[in-house]
């Protein structure tokens, strides 16, 4: 275990989360903007500035925790290379992302097209995401 390289891998992935998810927010607003406006009453606003800023500041602090705990279950996460990082960011989406939405769906009144959007998309975030986390990790000395 080596938490001083799974901060610094985790930080490199959390810069790698903010660039995906900007160009899968890019890639999905034409379809998604109309159902957010249908279910406004449950958003927040997203005015720019303070919005785009925290989404920021989340995906850093995300990527330091997910680096935090890769480097705590480094040795039970099987595979090696890009693919153990593939594979925890798998893992991390089935245990994190899945529950996490389906709870929403069940819970609240969001668009399926929505939970089904956010899915996706995280599934390619948390992929990106553990491919630059483990090769990063792999590489600082």
């Amino acid at each position: 275990m080596d938490i001083r390289k799974g901060l610094i891998a985790g930080l490199l992935a959390g810069i790698t989360m903010v660039l995906v998810d900007s160009a899968v927010w890019a890639a999905t607003q034409g379809y998604l903007m109309p159902l957010y406006e249908t279910s406004a009453a449950l958003w927040k606003p997203m005015d720019s500035g303070t919005w785009m800023t925290q989404m920021v500041a989340l995906d850093i602090a995300d990527g330091l925790i997910f680096g935090l705990v890769y480097s705590v279950i480094y040795t039970g996460i099987p595979q090696s290379g890009v693919r153990k990082g593939i594979c925890y960011g798998f893992i991390v989406w089935l245990v994190g992302l899945v529950p996490g939405m389906a709870v929403s769906y069940l819970m609240m009144a969001i668009p399926g097209m929505i939970i089904v959007s956010w899915l996706l998309g995280g599934l390619v975030d948390l992929l990106a995401m553990g491919a630059v986390l483990a090769v990063a990790y792999e590489k600082i000395k």
